[in-house]
């Protein structure tokens, strides 16, 4: 599975391949949220809680380097070399 097919998969759906396949790796707070980020498959994956933490306000999988920057100063990960289209 791709980070572009997990992500036109219904949120349920990739909240819970995300909780039972990935691989938790790091979790941040901003505003009302608590963010994890997961490792699942080839691709990094966010699972954002809402203030309650029992609710899931957003999933998704990062496609860009530049989604993973608020990890980088905390945590090392493996980042793919972006292509550049023509």
């Amino acid at each position: 599975m791709s980070a572009k097919e997990f992500n036109e998969l219904p949120p349920q759906l990739q909240a819970t391949l995300a909780l039972e396949q990935g691989h938790y790796l790091y979790h941040r707070i901003k505003g009302w949220c608590k963010i994890d980020l997961y490792w699942l498959h080839d691709f990094y994956v966010e699972i954002w809680f809402l203030y309650d933490l029992k609710s899931i306000g957003l999933v998704r999988a990062l496609t860009s380097s530049r989604q993973l920057e608020p990890y980088l100063e905390t945590i090392k990960l493996k980042l793919k070399p972006q292509r550049k289209d023509k």
